[in-house]
């Protein structure tokens, strides 16, 4: 999948949190990133801790705040025991 720029937004979301499913690839992932740069911190969730992992870094690592939880969304108990 191609990374395409961040939008130009003026939106500010500062001290808000994002709880964002899905974030392992596709819009998921973008919907983290755009809302990381936003301001939000970000809490992305899915089933490929790896990649929920590198996600996570990689929003820290650019100024950005996000934590990590895996979590499978089919699975009403793994829902239960994330939030």
């Amino acid at each position: 999948m191609t990374d395409f720029p961040l939008p130009n937004t003026s939106t500010d979301l500062t001290g808000q949190v994002a709880f964002v499913t899905g974030t392992t690839s596709g819009l998921g992932r973008r919907f983290a990133q755009v809302l990381a740069a936003c301001g939000a911190k970000v809490v992305v969730t899915g089933r490929r801790v790896d990649r929920l992992e590198a996600l996570s870094a990689e929003i820290n690592a650019s100024g950005g705040a996000a934590a990590a939880i895996a979590i499978d969304m089919t699975d009403r108990d793994s829902i239960r025991a994330a939030l």
